[in-house]
C-alpha cells in the first residue's frame, strides 16, 4: 500500500487510477472486517466475495508499480525495510502494549500471550496482530522476486508459485502467504511489462467495464455454487482474485477519466491514506460496532445503517488521525508510514 501523494489540484494524472484502486480496495477491506453476530446471511455472502480479491488487489498493484532493475538489490531491500518493516515493528510493539493492558479489563479476540508473540514473526494471522501478515508477505515477496527473476521471467514465476501452492499448499510458517500471493504480484508485473495485454484487459471504455463485470459475476457464481473444495483450490482462488482485481482496476480507470471531481477526490484521498486506514480501521470500526450493538438493545438499529456507520468510522477516523497527528511528526511518519 505504498503511499502516493494526491495532487493538490483536480488535474488528472496517469497514476490516478492506481490510487483510486487502493481507495476502493481499502474500503472493501473495512467492509469485509465488519461482521457482528447479528449479520444477515447476505452479508456473509458479500464478505466471501470481497475476501476473494480485496488483498490480491494490493499485491497486483504492488507488482504493477515494481520496475525490474530500477534499484540494485541491496538498495531495494533497504527501501522495503524502511517502507514495510519499520511499520511492521512499530505496529507490532504498539498493539502488544495496548492489547496487553486492555486484556486485563476485557476479553480480546486476539490476546497477547507467549504463543501470539512468537506468531507475529512465524504466522501473523494467528498472532495478536493479524493485519501484519500483509506487510510481512509483501516484504518477503520484494526480497524473493528479484532473485527469482535472475532465472525466470514473470510468467514462469507466476506459474511456479501457483504450482507450488497447488501441490504443497500454503499453510506453513513464514513463507506460506508468500507462496499464495506471489502469483498476484507477478501478474501485476506482467501487466506492467506487457502493454498489449494491458491494452486488451484494462481501460476506462464501457467495453472494459462490461467484460470485467461479466467475468466477475461468473466468478461469483462459481464461488457461491461450487463445493468448498473447489472454491478453496489455489488455481480457482487465483482466478477469482484476478477477476475481482480487474473489475476494480477498470472501475478505477473509469472514475479517474470520467467521474466528477468530488468522487475522484474522495477516492484519491482514501487511497492516499490507505496504509493508516489498514493499520487502525479495526480499532475505530470495532468501537463503533460495539456502541451500535449496545444501542440496538434499547432501540432497533437497521443493520445496513450500523454497517455504514462502522465502516465510515473505520475509514474516516484513521484518515483524520494521519492528517492531524501522524503527518505532523517526523518520527511517527517514519515508524508508522515508513516514509522519510
Amino acid at each position: 500500500m505504498k503511499q502516493v501523494k494526491v495532487a493538490a489540484d483536480a488535474a488528472h494524472s496517469s497514476t490516478d487510477w492506481i490510487v483510486i484502486a487502493k481507495g476502493i480496495g481499502i474500503i472493501l477491506v473495512v467492509v469485509g472486517h465488519f461482521y457482528p453476530d447479528t449479520s444477515p446471511l447476505y452479508w456473509s455472502d458479500i464478505r466471501i466475495i470481497i475476501y476473494s480479491f480485496h488483498m490480491p488487489l494490493f499485491f497486483v498493484l504492488s507488482g504493477y508499480l515494481y520496475i525490474q532493475g530500477k534499484y540494485a538489490y541491496r538498495e531495494l531491500v533497504k527501501i522495503k525495510i524502511r517502507r514495510l518493516l519499520y511499520p511492521f515493528a512499530s505496529i507490532a510493539v504498539g498493539l502488544c502494549l495496548v492489547k496487553y493492558l486492555a486484556g486485563h479489563f476485557v476479553n480480546l479476540e486476539n490476546p497477547v500471550d507467549g504463543r501470539s508473540i512468537i506468531a507475529v514473526v512465524t504466522d501473523p494471522v494467528k498472532s495478536y496482530a493479524p493485519l501484519l501478515w500483509f506487510l510481512q508477505a509483501l516484504f518477503l515477496i520484494f526480497c524473493i522476486y528479484p532473485l527469482a527473476r535472475l532465472f525466470l521471467n514473470a510468467v514462469l514465476i507466476l506459474l511456479l508459485f501457483l504450482i507450488v501452492d497447488e501441490v504443497f499448499g500454503s499453510k506453513y510458517l513464514v513463507l506460506g502467504r508468500v507462496v499464495a500471493n506471489m502469483p498476484f504480484f507477478a501478474f501485476g508485473v506482467i501487466l506492467r511489462e506487457s502493454p498489449l495485454l494491458t491494452k486488451v484487459i484494462m481501460g476506462s471504455a464501457p467495453r472494459y467495464l462490461a467484460v470485467a463485470l461479466v467475468m466477475f459475476v461468473l466468478g461469483c457464481g462459481v464461488q457461491m455454487s461450487a463445493s468448498s473444495a473447489v472454491a478453496s483450490d489455489s488455481i480457482v482462488q487465483f482466478a477469482l482474485g484476478v477477476v475481482g482485481t480487474l473489475l476494480v482496476v477498470n472501475v478505477s480507470h473509469a472514475i479517474a477519466d470520467r467521474a466528477d471531481n468530488r468522487m475522484r477526490t474522495v477516492l484519491l484521498r482514501t487511497g492516499y491514506y490507505s496504509m493508516t486506514i489498514y493499520f487502525f480501521h479495526s480499532m475505530f470500526e470495532g468501537a463503533a460496532r460495539i456502541s451500535l450493538v449496545q444501542i440496538s438493545r434499547y432501540t432497533p438499529v437497521p443493520f445496513l445503517l450500523m454497517a455504514l456507520a462502522a465502516v465510515t468510522a473505520g475509514v474516516v477516523i484513521p484518515m483524520a488521525l494521519e492528517k492531524q497527528l501522524i503527518r505532523k511528526s517526523r518520527i511517527a511518519c517514519k515508524l508508522v508510514l515508513g516514509s522519510d
